[in-house]
């Protein structure tokens, strides 16, 4: 039936209910949140939980980020945004190579940013709930690897920890005067050309342009968020390249990731000028 038919209306009205009544219990503004949600840029997507719980990070290709065309764009993006990096650099001890590194490795260094919009994202799994609602949309291999009381045990880690991220978008979404259904992200809602998760954009978030709000998806404020956030966990001079991939793995939990993101940075890092604190 089409989403736009006075039925489905209703239908997804319903589904949307309970989540709504949860947002105003825990201090939400009622209007506002009735009405966000009474938007048709609303939509319930019921494929989002089940890609959640069957999720495989060790399935990702990583490796592609180190073919020639890539780190060649890499190169360039670290040439044009040199100045800043060196700032970015000086104030939070990250060398630009990481920076730029991950950069890379989370976006293509901008170009994948996420199709849909982070608040559905978040809110079609702080909804998702009941395992039979989900079920239909599983694999047969998730179903039987996993088994019922396993799944329903992630289901509602996944359930809870997505209506904190709706939370926090919310939060972040007022304390910069956006629109969060103008916000774009990625298959299970981080932000940005970091990529942060809104409980990250609230604690790490960086104005770095001054602009008088914390904008993940410009550079500069990008840029200096994802360095205050490996700062936080641990970054410094002189650490091994095991210590150096435990903070990386900080920020995502992916020995694959990690590892690229510092094969990367060492590609960027063998061809320029070693940059020295203090220094342009």
């Amino acid at each position: 039936m089409p989403a736009s038919s006075p039925a489905s209306t209703a239908t997804v009205a319903s589904i949307w209910r309970p989540l709504v009544a949860h947002l105003i219990k825990d201090g939400e503004n009622g209007t506002s949140i009735r009405r966000i949600f009474a938007d048709p840029e609303v939509q319930f997507d019921p494929r989002v939980m089940p890609r959640k719980l069957s999720h495989r990070e060790s399935r990702l290709d990583y490796r592609k980020f180190l073919r020639p065309k890539r780190i060649a764009r890499a190169r360039s993006f670290l040439d044009k945004n040199r100045k800043l990096l060196a700032q970015i650099e000086d104030t939070y001890g990250v060398p630009r190579e990481i920076e730029v590194a991950i950069l890379l490795v989370e976006t293509d260094l901008g170009r994948y940013l996420g199709s849909g919009l982070a608040f559905n994202i978040l809110a079609s799994m702080a909804v998702a709930t009941d395992l039979d609602h989900v079920r239909p949309w599983l694999s047969p291999e998730v179903i039987s690897s996993m088994g019922t009381k396993d799944l329903r045990e992630k289901l509602k880690k996944n359930s809870q920890w997505s209506y904190r991220e709706l939370k926090a978008l919310l939060t972040y979404s007022a304390q910069n005067h956006i629109d969060p259904l103008t916000i774009k992200g990625s298959i299970f809602g981080a932000i940005g050309l970091c990529q942060f998760m809104p409980s990250s954009a609230l604690r790490f978030g960086v104005d770095q342009d001054h602009n008088g709000k914390v904008d993940l998806f410009s550079t500069e404020d990008a840029l200096a968020s994802m360095a205050k956030y490996i700062k936080s966990y641990g970054w410094r001079a002189n650490l091994s390249r095991k210590e150096q991939e435990a903070v990386i793995l900080k920020y995502n939990y992916s020995r694959p990731y990690a590892e690229t993101v510092l094969d990367v940075a060492d590609k960027l890092s063998s061809e320029v000028t070693v940059h020295v604190p203090g220094q342009r």
